[in-house]
């Protein structure tokens, strides 16, 4: 491969800072989808429908990259692009795709819900859809990751606190495991990277498919 520059096609500074413990930040330019329109997971229950969809929003991303790529001539080399959601189930074992909670006032009694009913002694998934394109040759690789996550039984002494703190806004489910839900977190079977939102092992085995050696 003769490009030499990854394009990472995120908004997400914590997706930077764990690609950088991978590539050399002076190899990483970031680009962001201009479309923020994104395919919705409503009435999907199936983890099948949920990982296609996952994917396929990855996918998009990274046409919108590359569509934006088109005038340069440069040495881009490869352009990555990931989406990573929340996946609960219901005393009914249905999946469900959790988001960022609402933007009004609600939010708090959302994420109360989340723990009480959805997170308290159980596990859920945290997903990550990775697509990775090498540019001059336009092959394509693609990848879901899943791990695991397990929640204390008993989270209401921390709840009050936790939602006073305002961390839960803006992120997928209601919480981020580097911050301060991770005392709410008692295990994590799988990648811990994916958790966060970019799976370093996945990065691992496809980077040199793409003939990006690790350094």
């Amino acid at each position: 491969m003769s490009a030499s520059r990854l394009i990472l096609g995120s908004r997400s500074p914590r997706r930077r800072e764990l690609l950088e413990l991978l590539i050399p930040s002076e190899l990483i330019d970031v680009q962001p989808p201009l479309s923020a329109d994104e395919l919705g997971f409503d009435g999907l229950t199936s983890w099948l429908e949920i990982a296609q969809r996952l994917q396929r929003i990855a996918r998009e991303k990274n046409d919108d990259v590359l569509a934006q790529l088109l005038p340069r001539s440069d040495d881009v080399g490869l352009v990555l692009t990931a989406d990573t959601v929340i996946v609960a189930s219901d005393a009914e074992a249905r999946f469900q795709v959790l988001g960022q909670p609402p933007a009004d006032e609600s939010w708090r009694d959302v994420v109360r819900g989340w723990f009480r009913d959805l997170y308290a002694g159980r596990s859920h998934i945290a997903a990550t859809a990775v697509c990775l394109t090498d540019r001059p040759t336009g092959r394509r690789l693609e990848r879901i990751v899943q791990s695991h996550v397990w929640v204390r039984d008993d989270v209401e002494p921390l709840l009050d606190w936790y939602l006073a703190t305002d961390e839960p806004r803006g992120k997928a489910g209601g919480y981020a495991l580097q911050g301060l839900a991770s005392v709410f977190v008692t295990r994590v079977e799988g990648s811990i990277t994916n958790v966060v939102g970019l799976p370093l092992e996945a990065l691992v085995e496809l980077l040199p498919q793409l003939g990006w050696p690790l350094q």
